[in-house]
């Protein structure tokens, strides 16, 4: 009982405040972008094999000849679209915690090291993704197959003809659900909290500090946009100036080292928030 009431007021101490004093949103911002920074050298070769991963796909999406279909690489195409989510949480976004973690608290780590922490953590890393697909997931499935059965057939055909405004509902609380939840693999991965508890922790750090959470995140978010459109606008030329293969595959390289270059200071403003939010145990 000592234990459990030790534990428990372990964590009181980190979650209980109402509201905890964040910094200030330039301040915040700055920490944001020197964690990305000084994770790019880390994650170089990590980096390089995203990278080469977008270009190729990329590369294959515009250079395929859209008035065919993709025949029997359908398959093989239809398990990279469904595999590169999990791909990517397990072996990029995952890692990179770990690995942002280390250098915020000065504790630097080489990315396979931020790997093999996530493997010490794995099984619990997939039951809180598997948690997570399927909070975002169940209530539209709910709906859409109580839905019919449930309502009467001309309130089901009334929903259906404004189906485009259900869709922005939709994914408006999509968006919302998935905010709430933005705190749980850290959890998992940083301080080795379970699935469950993992996303319960998540949604009591959010909801207890929503607004200012929400205005840091938005910054990141219109920032990392501005960045992407600028960055891409060489691109964007290349697209409006002929669609030969070479200026297609011109194109997609420049998007994708955008692309990339943007993953680490989108991971840190989480890791930044997060830290900020539930100090280190330890």
């Amino acid at each position: 009982m000592d234990v459990e009431c030790a534990a428990m007021t372990a964590e009181a101490d980190q979650i209980a405040p109402e509201m905890r004093s964040l910094p200030g949103v330039p301040a915040y911002l700055r920490s944001v972008f020197d964690l990305g920074r000084r994770s790019l050298r880390p994650a170089l070769p990590v980096l390089a094999l995203l990278f080469l991963c977008r270009l190729g796909w990329g590369a294959y999406g515009a250079l395929r000849d859209s008035s065919h279909p993709r025949g029997g690489n359908a398959l093989v195409a239809n398990a990279v679209d469904i595999a590169s989510p999990l791909l990517f949480f397990v072996l990029i976004y995952a890692p990179f915690l770990a690995l942002q973690e280390g250098l915020l608290r000065g504790h630097p780590l080489h990315f396979p090291g931020a790997i093999r922490r996530v493997l010490d953590t794995w099984v619990n890393l997939i039951l809180s993704g598997i948690a997570q697909a399927l909070v975002l997931v169940a209530p539209s499935a709910l709906i859409w197959i109580l839905g019919p059965r449930l309502l009467p057939g001309a309130v089901w055909e009334f929903l259906w003809n404004w189906l485009a405004l259900a869709l922005w509902a939709y994914v408006a609380s999509l968006l919302v659900t998935f905010f709430f939840m933005i705190f749980a693999t850290p959890a998992v991965v940083l301080d080795g909290e379970g699935p469950l508890h993992s996303l319960r922790t998540s949604y009591r750090l959010v909801s207890r500090n929503l607004w200012s959470a929400v205005g840091r995140l938005l910054a990141v978010a219109f920032l990392a946009t501005v960045a992407y459109i600028v960055a891409t606008i060489p691109s964007s030329i290349l697209g409006a100036a002929g669609g030969t293969p070479p200026v297609k595959l011109a194109a997609v390289i420049w998007t994708s080292v955008a692309e990339t270059l943007l993953i680490p200071f989108l991971v840190a403003a989480v890791v930044v928030l997060y830290r900020s939010l539930r100090p280190s145990s330890d």
